[in-house]
């Protein structure tokens, strides 16, 4: 019992769910879904924005739930995410149910907005699976080869690279403050007097963290400029490099016209 508890807490420990968001923001190379070209991935995403809308059927509904939540299991997508979502739908739907004790029959409430809850979440995993697929470079290249200014593309990717930077600089903050200040002797009633220190502490360090993060911005820029970026928007030949290893294949044909079949399968025949 007590070897679950401890392998509890290091499950739920800042270091393991910084850990666990870092991995899912980078690009899982070892998943399905990061086998396939980044353009069928995004039009992929796209169909299956509005295909959920397309349907009121609980039952075909929960088969394309299946369906993505089985995507995104292949994309080794964050659990920490998986039961945030999880714990936001739950509490969305028991709200609900809440307020309509006063106001009406609850269960009818929530059995009207399952259909609603389950599109929101078909279209939610969705976007785990896709983008918990492609890193930075990915979905860069992947937007740049529809048409998206490199311009854009390149604010997405540095900011993909700017979240270790961001993390570990608000860690060191925060730390710098708790040796720099002293902690309450009391805790108080379920240690809310510790956690409200620990919160206060939290906000103190969000400006200094942007403020240096703005610097190292400026310094990037500056070095990005002396290299000739804003030359290279303009070049042709720079953009062939760039998107020279893309290339549609029959893997991608086959996931994009099966995710079709199925889509099909599940409205004529359930």
């Amino acid at each position: 019992m007590m070897a679950a508890l401890d392998d509890l807490r290091e499950a739920t420990s800042v270091e393991a769910i910084k850990s666990d968001l870092l991995r899912t923001a980078y690009e899982n190379e070892g998943s399905f879904l990061h086998k396939l070209d980044p353009r069928v991935l995004l039009l992929w995403y796209v169909v299956f924005l509005f295909v959920p809308w397309l349907f009121y059927d609980v039952t075909v509904l929960l088969g394309l739930l299946v369906f993505v939540s089985a995507l995104a299991m292949l994309s080794r997508v964050s659990l920490f995410l998986v039961g945030l979502m999880t714990f936001t739908v739950a509490t969305t739907l028991g709200s609900y149910a809440v307020v309509t004790v006063f106001t009406g029959d609850p269960v009818a409430a929530v059995r009207a907005l399952i259909p609603f809850t389950l599109k929101l979440t078909i279209i939610s995993v969705s976007s785990l699976a896709v983008f918990s697929s492609m890193g930075p470079k990915t979905l860069s290249q992947g937007l740049q080869s529809l048409g998206i200014p490199r311009q854009f593309t390149f604010l997405i990717t540095y900011g993909y690279r700017m979240l270790p930077v961001l993390f570990e600089e608000y860690h060191d903050l925060v730390n710098s403050f708790r040796l720099r200040s002293t902690a309450p002797s009391n805790p108080g009633w379920f240690r809310w007097r510790h956690y409200t220190y620990l919160l206060k502490l939290s906000m103190r360090a969000f400006y200094p963290m942007i403020f240096n993060v703005a610097k190292r911005s400026r310094v990037t820029v500056e070095a990005m400029e002396a290299r000739g970026f804003s030359h290279s928007l303009q070049d042709d030949a720079s953009t062939d490099l760039r998107l020279a290893d893309m290339k549609i294949r029959p893997l991608d044909v086959g996931f994009f016209a099966g995710s079709l079949t199925l889509v099909a399968v599940l409205a004529v025949f359930i």
